[in-house]
């Protein structure tokens, strides 16, 4: 594509000798430039790309876009505007086509519960014969082709080519979870859904976002991104949701569009009523877990906006076999339930516990830490909410990146008063032995905050680390 055709989607006119240049590719890493691409500078967190314009330009580059003045080159040029997230953004949909206009696109955000609600919904559509695309925590699927996910919504070209590999493998649907990062970033900026759903709001990623209003707002953008004739969908069963004007809603309200009734929970499946105008939808799982009666509901209320039948979406459910890492169970014969999951807020760590406390038969043993280099203070709320609900409380490390563990563990105890049954184990292999050698039968023990993660950071290096792995090692020991 030509420079010039590329920039008008971002409003840009440059000189003609520029504007013929033949681009191949749009980078925003100088790693990743063959001869023919456009490199793209973007100011980051961790580092800066106008540090490697040069870099770009040596690997062929045909030109560089900034956001301020780094070179006199000729095929290096200051973006007007200054805002080069926005342009990445503008121009990336421009080269792949507008990908979304091709698919039926839902974009899923919320503290908690977006990778379930969005892999239900997948399920759902699969089941119906829709091939559908997915992009989110646990991994992205692309044309029945499965891609490890570094972030939960990649960078807006990303995100934007792998929606035009989509298209060109025949994927009809793409589910995105789309984070609140993704859309304070701009990275999904130029995309238009079809169906945007909010879950639900707790505390998190204050220390990206500079207060729960400025996150909540970051959360609503989704919103402004929906197609002309898009439908939003909002759920009322968690504190905290936000009210719009010609939104759909499902909870437990009498005046929710879609009305969950009749719940009932057992060890290893959840069954519920989802009503719609009157009719009663039975719905039944054979997953555990309460909070996973409202992701199928959020699910479920996007099939049937999407003109799905109700009661064949809700059938579906019956054999929807989980999420990696959501009260992920570990069976080996023991006499009490290991479930590992991927809690990690205040929000997500109280569902779980009081989850589990609704199947314990007898003690519930939690798991857990707090990640580093993220939101302080969300640390003695999390103790304060395991002291309350959890019978055995074992403190240890989750990923605590370049903080020193042992503080970490002291902003959890800050929420933590003197109590027995409370460990503090910084080694994470060695907590989860601890707590599995405690356990007796009916017990209940959940680990918490890694989920399906297969690593711990340290530091700034990544090794590997499985909770799922360190469990079962740790149970073999326990049963022999």
């Amino acid at each position: 594509m030509k420079l010039q055709n590329l920039l008008e989607a971002a409003g840009i006119i440059v000189s003609d000798e520029i504007g013929e240049l033949e681009v191949s590719s749009i980078e925003e890493d100088s790693r990743e430039v063959t001869p023919g691409s456009l490199f793209v500078a973007v100011t980051g967190f961790d580092t800066d790309g106008h540090q490697y314009v040069e870099q770009a330009l040596q690997r062929g580059a045909v030109a560089v876009v900034t956001e301020y003045d780094v070179s006199e080159d000729s095929r290096v040029w200051v973006n007007p505007a200054g805002d080069n997230r926005k342009l990445l953004a503008e121009i990336s949909a421009k080269f792949f086509d507008y990908p979304w206009n091709h698919l039926i696109s839902i974009g899923i955000t919320g503290t908690n519960g977006k990778t379930s609600t969005s892999r239900m919904l997948a399920w759902i559509l699969e089941k119906h014969g829709f091939q559908t695309g997915i992009m989110g925590t646990v991994g992205h699927l692309v044309g029945g082709r499965n891609i490890t996910a570094s972030m939960t919504t990649p960078g807006s070209r990303e995100t934007t080519m792998m929606m035009n590999q989509m298209v060109n493998s025949g994927d009809r649907y793409c589910v995105m979870e789309v984070s609140s990062h993704a859309l304070a970033l701009a990275r999904v900026d130029s995309v238009r859904f079809d169906v945007g759903l909010f879950t639900n709001i707790s505390q998190d990623h204050l220390d990206f976002h500079e207060s729960m209003d400025e996150y909540l707002r970051c959360k609503m953008h989704l919103f402004d991104l929906l197609k002309s004739d898009g439908s939003a969908i909002i759920g009322t069963y968690a504190p905290g949701f936000p009210l719009l004007e010609g939104a759909e809603t499902f909870g437990i309200g009498e005046n929710d569009t879609f009305r969950i009734s009749d719940i009932s929970v057992e060890l290893g499946q959840v069954s519920f009523c989802l009503s719609q105008d009157g009719t009663k939808i039975p719905v039944r799982m054979n997953v555990p877990g309460r909070f996973n009666i409202f992701n199928a509901a959020g699910a479920l209320a996007v099939a049937v906006t999407l003109g799905l039948d109700p009661y064949s979406a809700a059938e579906s459910m019956i054999t929807f076999k989980g999420v990696p890492g959501r009260f992920e169970s570990v069976e080996l014969g023991q006499d009490f339930l290991v479930a590992v999951d991927y809690a990690h807020t205040p929000d997500a760590l109280k569902r779980i516990l009081q989850q589990a406390s609704e199947l314990a038969e007898n003690r519930v043993i939690v798991v857990f830490g707090a990640g580093g280099d993220r939101d302080v203070s969300k640390r003695p709320i999390m103790g304060q909410i395991a002291d309350s609900l959890a019978d055995i409380v074992v403190i240890t490390s989750d990923n605590p990146r370049t903080e020193d563990p042992d503080l970490i563990i002291q902003d959890i105890l800050g929420g933590i008063p003197s109590r027995d049954g409370l460990v503090v184990e910084p080694n994470r292999r060695a907590a989860i032995g601890i707590a599995l050698q405690t356990a007796v039968a009916g017990d209940v023990v959940i680990i918490a905050g890694k989920g399906h993660e297969d690593y711990q950071i340290l530091g700034k290096t990544k090794i590997h680390f499985d909770d799922r792995e360190e469990a079962a090692a740790a149970l073999r020991k326990v049963l022999k």
